[in-house]
């Protein structure tokens, strides 16, 4: 995928994220964002307490720490959720 943008995640559909990672990170990567929608989406009812948020930002940062081009493909994504925690990560670095 070239534009790397994705369909907003409603919180309980497994979604394939892929944002350029090969193998297990893409898995790995997948997993947390998907793990952070249902939280977000089918727990919080779209409000985190912060550790919860940073948490999920924390681990975002570990893969963006290892791969800058993620940042920017991850705010092009169409999920607000991701964008948020993206962000927070950037804020956390």
């Amino acid at each position: 995928m070239s534009n790397w943008e994705h369909s907003k995640n409603d919180g309980w559909t497994e979604i394939n994220y892929d944002f350029g990672l090969k193998d297990d990170e893409a898995v790995k990567l997948s997993a947390l964002l998907n793990e952070a929608c249902h939280v977000f989406y089918g727990h919080a009812e779209g409000v985190w307490v912060s550790s919860d948020k940073d948490a999920y930002a924390t681990s975002v940062l570990n893969f963006i720490t290892k791969h800058p081009e993620l940042e920017s493909r991850l705010l092009r994504s169409k999920d607000r959720m991701i964008k948020m925690l993206t962000y927070r990560a950037l804020e956390l670095r």
